[in-house]
């Protein structure tokens, strides 16, 4: 693999860590995602527009049908991840989240593609499901103040999150990491502001939402930039190193467990569901 595409993945990582760090931590996920991504979303798009209309980068129609079909997706994405967060601690919903997206992955590649897991990619599943079984353990049920909605709402964020990453990846490929991220984020944006006006929400930008903002486009950038030159089975699963960030600061800093064997549990989770990810990229 490139080392241009690991540096990408590792900062697409860091970024994507940080700004759902900052939207657990604020007390209304789904407004906050919603306020932070209308005005870099429109400025993406408006500059992706103006480009266009000048000449400067080609815009296909399947170009565009993908962008509006990512858009979307991020929307719906958005806002079942939110939803989980009101829930449930980030120590669970974010690792159920990036999971959920390489266990994707393979079902579509072998009940859809007749592809075949080679390797260590077989363990790499095991490991995934065990890592999920152990952040969120049947024989628990509904305890602890986490709603079986919020885990509703964290698996059907995964799984638009690995369609996303799909329509992403076939996206750069058509119109290449800036126009479609552009594309992308304009139509998120757009649809947000709708949404936001619908709800009778200010629209308006402080510091804490630009910074926000701007994490969620800039590391949605570095995967586009890794999926222009490294396959999808590889940026996807890589990119879940996240959850180690993401489930640490939950753990240590927000204490979301509240005894030892949770932390413990938790972690070695969470280290099952990264390990299990990087068999299934590496086979």
């Amino acid at each position: 693999m490139p080392i241009a595409a690991l540096l990408f993945i590792a900062g697409s990582a860091a970024a994507h860590a940080a700004w759902n760090i900052r939207l657990k931590g604020t007390g209304d996920p789904e407004t906050t995602a919603n306020l932070a991504v209308i005005t870099p979303g429109l400025f993406a798009g408006a500059l992706v527009l103006g480009a266009w209309i000048a000449g400067l980068v080609q815009i296909t129609p399947t170009a565009a049908v993908l962008g509006v079909a990512a858009g979307a997706a991020e929307l719906a994405y958005f806002v079942t991840l939110a939803r989980a967060y009101t829930g449930a601690p980030i120590s669970v919903v974010y690792p159920i989240v990036r999971g959920i997206n390489p266990l994707v992955a393979v079902g579509i590649g072998t009940l859809l593609l007749s592809e075949q897991l080679i390797g260590a990619q077989p363990w790499g599943v095991v490991l995934i499901i065990a890592g999920l079984v152990a952040l969120r353990p049947p024989w628990q049920g509904l305890r602890q103040g986490i709603s079986g909605t919020a885990l509703l709402f964290a698996i059907a964020a995964g799984v638009l999150s690995a369609g996303g990453s799909a329509i992403e990846r076939l996206g750069v490929l058509e119109a290449g990491p800036l126009p479609f991220l552009g594309l992308t984020w304009g139509v998120t944006g757009l649809l947000y502001l709708v949404i936001a006006q619908r709800r009778g929400l200010v629209w308006k930008t402080t510091p804490n939402l630009a910074l926000t903002g701007s994490l969620i486009i800039g590391g949605h950038l570095l995967v586009m930039a890794a999926f222009a030159v490294a396959p999808l089975s590889v940026v996807v699963p890589l990119r879940e190193s996240a959850i180690l960030l993401v489930s640490g600061w939950g753990l240590l800093r927000a204490r979301e467990a509240s005894s030892a064997a949770q932390i413990l549990l938790r972690a070695t989770g969470a280290v099952a569901i990264v390990s299990g990810a990087a068999l299934i990229a590496l086979g």
